[in-house]
């Protein structure tokens, strides 16, 4: 507090100054500052405090001012109230701003839900026939959602050799045991292995085997053994025409062939390209051999 600021008047209630080599009363004409800390009356001079931090102690409301002797006990004093003062305004400011985010998230949320209610009105307005293609639509969706999401973690092993056991309980460990053999020894990798089992129906006169259904932990468990899946070939004579492929919805599997189509037409033009979940890319090979042509023209 400075002797100009609204609040002790020091001509009304004279103090010593509080500097031990002076002790004179600190007068109205003085320039007398006193100690936010000790709350002793200092004359400006004794201080060393400058005419112009005076004054801009004079013009603050909030600027604390403390004695050399109180500076030296606590340095940090100041420095502590104005940092937590800054942090919380900061504090504030975060507030104010998530305030105005919630209010415009909730302004779009009854957007959102006016918009689905006139959409629902025109629904209800529009023609049977045309009604029923758009549940229809709705349903097939969430029906295929439902489908990859079951078999989201799923791989199918093709051409996997069966079982010659006629009791179903050994056929089944027998087929857990390729199973296991095909992903740890032949592929070299660490899975969890939730289910095991034969899709279609057993026919001995079949010479073909069943497709193979593997159940895995996780989504990335089976992309990790797919990404690992071409080097069957390389393997062995037995894992030679073995193949292994995700667990795709009918949909899915029209789309897989689209793009294999696809493909076949790009390679047949000298291009190398794979097919990499569920869409085209460039193989890795294709843009090293682009990158060295590029070096080489330089």
């Amino acid at each position: 507090m400075t002797g100009g600021e609204d609040g002790e008047d020091v001509a009304a209630s004279p103090k010593p100054c509080g500097t031990e080599k002076c002790k004179k009363i600190v007068k109205d004409a003085d320039n007398g500052i006193r100690c936010d800390e000790c709350e002793l009356w200092f004359h400006a001079g004794c201080e060393q405090v400058s005419v112009g931090f005076y004054k801009e102690l004079q013009k603050s409301r909030t600027q604390l001012w403390m004695c050399k002797k109180c500076r030296g006990s606590r340095k940090n004093y100041k420095q502590e109230i104005i940092k937590l003062r800054a942090e919380n305004e900061e504090m504030k400011e975060e507030n104010r701003k998530m305030d105005t985010k919630v209010k415009d998230l909730e302004t779009k949320n009854g957007e959102m839900k006016k918009k689905l209610q006139e959409l629902e009105e025109k629904l209800l307005s529009t023609k049977s026939d045309i009604t029923s293609q758009v549940m229809n639509m709705v349903r097939d969706e969430m029906n295929e959602r439902d489908e990859t999401q079951k078999r989201a973690n799923n791989i199918v092993v093709y051409n996997l050799p069966e079982p010659d056991g006629t009791v179903v309980e050994e056929r089944i460990k027998e087929d857990i045991n390729k199973c296991a053999y095909l992903l740890k020894d032949v592929l070299k990798v660490e899975v969890g292995v939730t289910k095991v089992i034969r899709l279609g129906k057993r026919n001995d006169n079949n010479t073909r085997p069943r497709p193979t259904l593997i159940k895995l932990e996780n989504e990335s468990e089976k992309w990790h053994v797919l990404s690992k899946a071409k080097n069957l070939k390389y393997a062995n004579e037995e894992t030679r025409k073995i193949g292994i492929s995700p667990d795709m919805t009918k949909r899915q599997r029209e789309e897989n062939k689209k793009l294999r189509d696809e493909l076949k037409i790009w390679r047949d033009r000298g291009e190398r390209w794979q097919i990499k979940r569920g869409q085209l890319v460039p193989s890795f090979r294709q843009q090293t051999d682009n990158s060295e042509g590029s070096t080489g023209g330089q």
